[in-house]
């Protein structure tokens, strides 16, 4: 076979390689239950204080009187069909008024971080992982009554 025609072979191969559709990678994320308070009566001379840790549990900065024990931690499953590490962050939108979000727990692999965003984690790979959520939710004594909805983005990324 001459040069010629075994470049051309090359020629006609080569942009079929190019026009073959790509793979991606993909992490995804399952919400289990979202991280939930409970009903408190608000204070009206102080800022009210409800926490709720990654276990799930009524935190010790409580500091009002709760009406139900319809509460939980967020809980989420995590997957990747890669083994590339993760980084995970999560930001509160501040969405309510005089509400914040803090002391935030996010949970992954027996571990707890408290600042984000986290880079260099281990990848959940195709089982999986969980990771849990704990929060503390003050409402500022300025804050009228009412059901208060605090908001949260999760952001788990291959790095």
């Amino acid at each position: 076979m001459s040069l010629t025609r075994r470049m051309l072979g090359c020629l006609v191969i080569l942009p079929c390689v190019l026009l073959a559709p790509a793979t991606y990678a993909e992490i995804s994320i399952s919400e289990v239950q979202p991280l939930k308070f409970p009903t408190a009566l608000m204070h009206f001379n102080k800022n009210t204080v409800v926490e709720v840790n990654w276990k799930g549990e009524i935190g010790n900065s409580t500091n009002t009187t709760l009406l139900d024990d319809d509460y939980h931690q967020g809980r989420y499953l995590v997957t990747s069909d890669t083994n590339l590490p993760i980084s995970l962050d999560f930001i509160s939108l501040a969405n309510e008024p005089f509400v914040d979000l803090n002391r935030i727990r996010v949970r992954y692999k027996n571990k707890t971080y408290t600042s984000f965003p986290v880079s260099g984690l281990v990848n959940p790979g195709v089982n999986g992982e969980f990771v849990e959520i704990g929060a503390k939710l003050i409402a500022n004594k300025k804050n009228s009554q009412g059901v208060k909805n605090p908001q949260y983005i999760i952001s788990i990324q291959e790095q």
